[in-house]
């Protein structure tokens, strides 16, 4: 398994470790999971959009689906920032 980072300098780099392993060592650096497929800095986060069962926006202006399990933690998390 691999996992593709996304830097904001626009730099990309591929590590060979699941978005698991990822999410484990970095969740206490202010990382959350939104979405089985997303690992995204809770820095970064420029809001959230009510449709299509819930939309992060990022400041570089990607949009990140949220689970619909994870939707009521994600909106804890993003009313508290």
């Amino acid at each position: 398994y691999y996992t593709m980072f996304y830097f904001t300098n626009g730099k990309r780099l591929l590590v060979s470790k699941t978005l698991k392993e990822h999410d484990e060592l970095l969740s206490e650096h202010n990382f959350i999971r939104p979405h089985k497929s997303h690992l995204i800095n809770v820095k970064y986060i420029k809001s959230y959009l009510k449709t299509d069962g819930g939309v992060i926006l990022m400041e570089n202006g990607s949009k990140i689906p949220v689970s619909r399990r994870k939707k009521e933690y994600i909106m804890d998390i993003i009313s508290n920032l």
